[in-house]
């Protein structure tokens, strides 16, 4: 079975952006009114942040299918979890858990999500613990070594698109959370809890004159986040 190549995985991610971005600076150069670059900002932002779901997903996977090793003892504690002490004695006695030496694409995702869904995690915390769930040491490795300003950073995209997606309270002071934490200092993002009024006008906006709008800002550490991992 041909396993598959979590550095083709980061291309297509890095290229995924890299075009994203390309049409980001080609229709704002056309648009003149500032509501609308407010508007492409925001939906621009809502693209980068689903291509950094569909990224990690396939990077999980391609993970697992090259070393399932990490996923393998997962299932085994998952399925020991579920069984009463008599059925533990059974199992061990009768049934011993068979480890595959690999798993194929098709299994990993639907063992993962039965329902055919990404892999998602809601912030920083959850990636971790998901790579450490699933994920060998060394192919974990990329994760586990996230730092405090770069998890930051990461919620804050998925802030941005949670709230520009639902607009709703709890988004609103999800973001307001996200955007205030003081780790955010020095990188252009921060900004105090009630600032953001608008996601879009943040996003177009520049942390100092001259420089890129946030938005830009966000994807530069995107890719340079997902290429370490």
């Amino acid at each position: 079975m041909r396993t598959m190549d979590p550095a083709l995985v980061r291309a297509s991610f890095n290229a995924q952006v890299t075009e994203t971005i390309a049409f980001y600076r080609s229709t704002r150069s056309l648009l003149t009114s500032d509501g609308d670059i407010s508007k492409l900002s925001a939906l621009t932002m809502v693209a980068l942040a689903t291509t950094w779901e569909s990224f990690l997903s396939d990077l999980f996977v391609a993970y697992i299918n090259r070393d399932p090793s990490q996923f393998v003892t997962h299932l085994e504690y998952a399925l020991l979890a579920g069984l009463t002490d008599k059925q533990k004695e059974i199992q061990s006695r009768y049934a011993k858990f068979n480890r595959p030496g690999s798993v194929d694409r098709a299994t990993i995702n639907a063992l993962l999500d039965p329902n055919g869904n990404n892999i998602t995690f809601p912030n920083t915390s959850e990636l971790k613990v998901g790579a450490t769930r699933w994920l060998s040491v060394a192919n974990g490795a990329g994760v586990a070594a996230i730092t405090d300003q770069q998890g930051a950073i990461i919620d804050l995209w998925i802030a941005l698109r949670n709230h520009i997606a639902h607009d709703s309270e709890r988004s609103r002071e999800a973001l307001k959370r996200a955007v205030s934490r003081g780790v955010l200092h020095g990188t252009g993002l921060h900004r105090a809890t009630n600032a953001i009024h608008t996601p879009g006008v943040y996003l177009k906006s520049m942390h100092q004159p001259g420089g890129n709008p946030r938005l830009e800002v966000i994807a530069g550490h995107m890719s340079a986040i997902g290429n370490a991992l």
